[in-house]
């Protein structure tokens, strides 16, 4: 994950997300629907790469 952003990982209800270092902006929210899909809600600014099975890079573009 990019130096500015940092992850909050909520296991129990199956929910992610990443705001900046200085907690004053969130950048995206991911989260396991009922069907155990990865719904994800990206900013305009955020870039996903996909770099495997289970593995994603999260950058910004701003």
């Amino acid at each position: 994950m990019e130096d500015g952003l940092k992850p909050y990982i909520d296991i129990k209800n199956k929910r992610m997300a990443i705001l900046t270092t200085e907690d004053d902006e969130i950048h995206m929210a991911l989260e396991f629907d009922e069907n155990n899909n990865l719904v994800m809600h990206p900013r305009w600014n955020i870039n996903i790469i996909i770099l495997g099975d289970k593995h994603l890079k999260f950058t910004t573009n701003s």
